[in-house]
């Protein structure tokens, strides 16, 4: 059945919340967690530190999360997390120490476990929609590229005229007022039965069986957690990293923002051309422009245009990049238990890459925001060379023997 544009639906709320989750879930802390380190008098490796041990407490609820969307859809899992992010972020408004800071940016990173890239990637897959998964997944992230274009800037604005304090009240009102009812509304239709959730995906797209499919999910996963270490990382470290470089908070941030149109960019080359691109090389591609970036960060990145070509190129790798966290484990596994997978994937990245913010810039307080950036890219080579040991299942006929899913 051909879709319709009312089928696009789904995709298109799921996209806007995605700019408002990752806004004020993940891009804003790079602009207010330093402003609440200077008032509670904290260094920045701590108040880093406690955002990792938020995101590790995320990746243990994630695969719960995934679990609750394969059994009853997204639409109660995302409002109810949208709802309870909303209000953790308009309490971080009112905290006074160490302590409440903790735990306020606890419930706001397990809540978000339940409404970002992952569960809305297995909420779009379980609606019965002539709109295949794989584009549905395209979707979302073509408009969740734009999160840091619009929230760097805009939270720098908040921060100015209102401070840290207004500017979560504003942030989780954002949240409120906008996530909840679009994740009440546009998941309401029906869902796939257990049959349809059966049927492969795609006739082109035979999946992993038997050791094979074990080793893949080995060798993705390592590959994910190199490349996924160093996301966390950019989000929150960008801005105080380039100005180690010589660059103002002002120009840091502008070309930080270049970061979200060119994830827009690689997102939508990648929707042109996903007919044709299995998403063993969608991944390919993503790695290779993201190390393009930080090749031009690194020997040219003390220069402006250097430093946003960088955030180009980086920006372009990291939109395909997040594209392939969602559609390679469908090519590979199938979409029967995929949002419980997705969860588990997504439990082992958080809990090594959680320290990511902490790690990063503990480097870049003792040797500088450069050193910081190489760190980044070194894990990417790390991701890089597993990849090429995950298997390809079109070139494993030989394992075709059913086995248990990973």
């Amino acid at each position: 059945m051909k879709a319709r544009p009312i089928d696009y639906l789904p995709s298109v709320g799921l996209g806007i919340t995605q700019i408002l989750g990752y806004g004020t879930l993940m891009y804003a802390y790079a602009v207010l967690l330093p402003r609440m380190a200077d008032a509670f008098g904290l260094s920045l490796s701590t108040v880093f530190g406690i955002l990792s041990l938020a995101l590790f407490f995320g990746g243990l609820v994630s695969p719960v999360a995934g679990h609750l969307v394969d059994r009853f859809g997204g639409r109660w899992v995302m409002t109810l997390g949208s709802l309870i992010a909303g209000g953790a972020l308009v309490a971080l408004s009112f905290v006074e120490n160490r302590t409440q800071l903790f735990f306020a940016i606890l419930f706001a990173e397990g809540a978000g476990m339940f409404v970002l890239y992952n569960v809305a990637f297995a909420a779009v897959t379980r609606l019965k929609s002539p709109v295949p998964p794989a584009r549905a997944i395209s979707i979302i992230t073509l408009f969740g590229g734009v999160a840091s274009t619009i929230f760097w800037p805009l939270t720098l604005a908040l921060e100015t005229r209102l401070g840290w304090q207004g500017s979560w009240i504003v942030l989780g009102a954002l949240v409120l007022i906008l996530c909840v009812p679009i994740h009440a509304f546009v998941l309401s239709g029906p869902q796939k039965s257990p049959d349809d959730i059966a049927r492969p995906l795609e006739t082109d797209w035979p999946e992993l069986h038997g050791p094979a499919r074990k080793r893949g999910m080995l060798w993705m996963i390592i590959s994910f957690i190199f490349s996924g270490y160093i996301m966390g990382a950019i989000m929150t470290l960008w801005v105080t990293n380039t100005q180690d470089f010589g660059h103002t908070a002002t120009a840091a941030a502008f070309a930080g923002a270049v970061i979200g149109p060119f994830k827009t960019v690689g997102r939508g080359f990648e929707m042109l051309v996903s007919r044709k691109l299995y998403p063993l090389m969608t991944y390919a591609l993503a790695m290779g422009l993201m190390f393009a970036g930080f090749a031009v960060l690194l020997t040219a990145g003390a220069n402006f245009a250097g430093l946003v070509i960088a955030a180009a190129l980086y920006g372009m790798g990291d939109g395909i990049k997040t594209i392939a966290r969602g559609t390679l484990p469908l090519a590979l596994f199938g979409q029967r238990g995929y949002g419980a997978r997705l969860g588990w994937i997504s439990f082992v990245q958080m809990s090594v890459n959680a320290s990511a913010p902490f790690v990063f810039a503990l480097i870049a307080e003792r040797f500088g925001g450069w050193w910081s950036f190489a760190a980044m890219a070194a894990c990417l080579c790390g991701a890089i060379a597993t990849y090429f040991l995950i298997p390809d299942p079109r070139r494993h006929p030989c394992n075709l023997s059913k086995s248990a899913p990973v």
